[in-house]
C-alpha cells in the first residue's frame, strides 16, 4: 500500500522577546510517526545537536525540536520566519530537517540554534548533519551516517555499518560493534569494547582504542595511536607520520610483523623468527597468522603482549 507524505509546519505568534538569550527548556515542535519494520531517520540542523535515543518495545519514532535563540532583542516571527522546518514521513523514512530561507548578515545572523532529540525503535538507520553541533547516537541496529562539521561525535551501544565524520571534533566510540569508519580533521578518535572492522583517521589528532575485538587501519598525520586488543582477526595497521605508537596484542595468537620505527620497544614473542634491529623489526611469531603492520616516520613503537 502506497504512503502518503506527512508534513508539519509551525510558526510563532508575533510577539517581541526581551530577554537577553531564550534557550528553550520544553520543545518547540514535537511529532510523532510510526514505522512498519526497520525504518532510515534523515536529520538535518544548521547549527544545533542531534541525539537519537532507542527506545524499547515501540514502533513509533518522536522527534523534539530545541530552539535557543540566542541574542534575540527581535520579534520572534521574524526571527523563525527565515528557517524552514520540515518534519514528515515517507512509508519507513523519517525527515526532519531545519533550512534557512535566506542568508542575512549582520551582527545577530548565524545566532540561532535548531536540536533535534529522537526516539525511536532499535531498528533504525540513521542519516546525520549538522553544520556545527554534536551528534549523539545510543542503542540502534543498521547503518548509522554522522557528519558535522565543528561538533563532536559520540556513538554507543550501536550495532551495524557506522560512519562518522568531523571536521574538526572528536570522535567517540563504545560498545559497538560492526563495520566501523571514524574520521576528524583536527579531533581526537576513542573508541572501546568494540569489535568488528575498524578504520580511523585523524589529520590533527591522537588514536586511542581499547578492549577491541577485530581488525583495525589507523593512521594520524602528527598524533599519537594507542592500541589494545582483546582479539585480532585479519589483522591491525596503525601508522603516524611523527607520533609514537602503542599496541598490545593476545599473546598467543600467531602474527606476521612488521614495523618500522626510530625506536622500537619490541617483546619476546613465543616462536618469533625474523629480523630484528633498533628501527625495523619483520617476522613470525607462533607459525604467523594475522598481519601486524606499525609505521611511525620519527617516533617510537612500543609492542605489548598480554595486558588483556
Amino acid at each position: 500500500m502506497p504512503h502518503l507524505g506527512i508534513a508539519a509546519t509551525k510558526t510563532l505568534p508575533d510577539s517581541v522577546v526581551f530577554h537577553e538569550t531564550t534557550i528553550q527548556e520544553t520543545p518547540y515542535m514535537t511529532r510523532e510517526f510510526e514505522v512498519d519494520g526497520p525504518g532510515i531517520l534523515k536529520v538535518f540542523t544548521l547549527a544545533g545537536d542531534v541525539e537519537v535515543e532507542e527506545t524499547p518495545n515501540t514502533h513509533k519514532v518522536r522527534i523534539e525540536l530545541y530552539v535557543d535563540r540566542g541574542y534575540a532583542f527581535w520579534s520572534n516571527t521574524k526571527n523563525l520566519d527565515n528557517y524552514r522546518i520540515t518534519m514528515l514521513k515517507r512509508g519507513n523514512e523519517i525527515v526532519a530537517s531545519v533550512e534557512q530561507k535566506s542568508k542575512e548578515t549582520g551582527f545577530f545572523s548565524d545566532q540561532m540554534k535548531f536540536s533535534f532529540k529522537v526516539f525511536v525503535p532499535q531498528a533504525m538507520s540513521t542519516q546525520l548533519k549538522s553544520s556545527g553541533g554534536d551528534i549523539h547516537i545510543n542503542g540502534l541496529r543498521g547503518d548509522q551516517l554522522a557528519k558535522t562539521s565543528g561538533g563532536n561525535i559520540e556513538v554507543r551501544n550501536a550495532v551495524g555499518k557506522i560512519a562518522a565524520y568531523t571536521s574538526g571534533g572528536n570522535i567517540g566510540i563504545r560498545t559497538s560493534e560492526g563495520t566501523i569508519y571514524g574520521q576528524t580533521e583536527g579531533g581526537n578518535i576513542n573508541i572501546a569494547e568494540s569489535g568488528g572492522e575498524i578504520r580511523l583517521r585523524s589529520n590533527g589528532g591522537n588514536v586511542r582504542a581499547e578492549q577491541i575485538s577485530g581488525s583495525m587501519l589507523a593512521r594520524v598525520e602528527g598524533g599519537n595511536i594507542k592500541a589494545s586488543f582483546i582479539e585480532v582477526s585479519q589483522g591491525i595497521s596503525l601508522e603516524t607520520t611523527a607520533g609514537d605508537i602503542f599496541l598490545d596484542i593476545p599473546r598467543d595468537g600467531g602474527y606476521d610483523i612488521a614495523v618500522r620505527a626510530s625506536k622500537i620497544n619490541f617483546p619476546a614473542l613465543p616462536g618469533f623468527t625474523g629480523t630484528q634491529r633498533s628501527n625495523m623489526v619483520e617476522g613470525t611469531s607462533n607459525n604467523g597468522g594475522s598481519t601486524i603492520n606499525l609505521v611511525t616516520e620519527y617516533g617510537t613503537v612500543t609492542l605489548e603482549t598480554g595486558i588483556y
